[in-house]
């Protein structure tokens, strides 16, 4: 074997026995008062200290029938106006060309 192939060896030898010892430490660390439940709320806490407030309450029965709209400020005129153009592309073309001369 040449020194190349025995420094390679090393390396990954090195390497597993990193990885093994990197996997036992987290075993043994995440025994030691690590806890994984899940938490209940994070706003529990918060809601608590709150007073209650009046909720808003939808109620589904309630139908909607007249919507009077006199009071509100009208801003365009005319919405959805379509302008029809009557150059098309090759006109817009010989312009382009006109203007590189």
């Amino acid at each position: 074997m040449s020194n190349s192939e025995i420094i390679i060896l090393v390396l990954i030898a090195f390497n597993i026995n990193s990885l093994i010892i990197g996997y036992l430490f987290g075993r043994y660390s995440s025994s030691n008062g690590v806890s994984y439940n899940k938490p209940q709320s994070f706003f529990k806490q918060n809601q608590q200290d709150k007073p209650a407030t009046n909720h808003l309450s939808i109620d589904d029965k309630k139908v909607v029938v007249d919507i009077k709209t006199d009071d509100l400020e009208k801003k365009y005129d005319s919405l959805g106006d379509v302008k029809q153009s009557k150059e098309n592309i090759s006109n817009s073309v010989n312009k382009l060309k006109n203007l590189k001369r």
